[in-house]
């Protein structure tokens, strides 16, 4: 499990090729991504994966396979979301977490909301993945695995909730991670903030 991050060395080891073509070959999304894109890409799930810790749930076994799915489709969103021109920056959108479960199927989480009137309601949700806000993150293996044959119709969980977590980095999940100044070329982070929304918000209404 995780074998070619056991050792201790002064400079990081690379992926495997082996195993990061396997994991190319699953994920057709990942696959076309030019050349320099995936060497970025393949140098960023490295870092990601030495610097989290991936648990399995309910007996799920962690093999460097998995942990190597999850951090090459995890880093996808910060691919070219550096904060100071260094590439392995893009990491710190992630910086407020360290853990990542990993269930073998959907979860049932028990939940509790009080409404207007005070009146307390509970019920169960069932879960492919959740992104707590300075917490870990949970995933479904069972949907993981989907990622390539669903790519097409967008359904993709390791993105969706590894996406909430750059959302929530400001405390709110309104869609727009804290954006710095000079983000997309703007004078603030008001206007960084306006230039996101301005092509996030058509989209998403879409």
């Amino acid at each position: 499990m995780l074998n070619w991050l056991r050792k201790k060395r002064p400079v990081a080891p690379s992926v495997p090729e082996a195993l990061w073509k396997g994991v190319l070959a699953r994920h057709g999304f990942l696959a076309v991504l030019a050349a320099p894109e995936q060497d970025r890409l393949r140098a960023l799930a490295n870092e990601f994966h030495k610097a989290k810790e991936f648990h399995g749930g309910h007996g799920f076994a962690i093999t460097d396979d998995v942990a190597l799915s999850i951090a090459a489709q995890a880093v996808l969103p910060v691919l070219h979301l550096d904060l100071d021109g260094e590439p392995r920056s893009a990491l710190r959108w992630y910086d407020d977490f360290v853990g990542i479960v990993v269930h073998p199927g959907e979860v049932v989480a028990r939940r509790e909301i009080t409404d207007e009137s005070g009146v307390v309601h509970h019920y169960d949700e069932v879960l492919a993945g959740e992104a707590m806000e300075g917490g870990p993150v949970m995933l479904s293996w069972q949907d993981v695995q989907r990622a390539g044959q669903d790519a097409d119709s967008g359904y993709n969980v390791v993105i969706h909730e590894f996406v909430h977590k750059i959302d929530m980095r400001d405390g709110a999940a309104d869609g727009c991670p804290p954006l710095p100044a000079g983000f997309l070329g703007t004078d603030s982070i008001r206007a960084a903030r306006e230039a996101w929304m301005a092509v996030f918000q058509p989209a998403y209404d879409q």
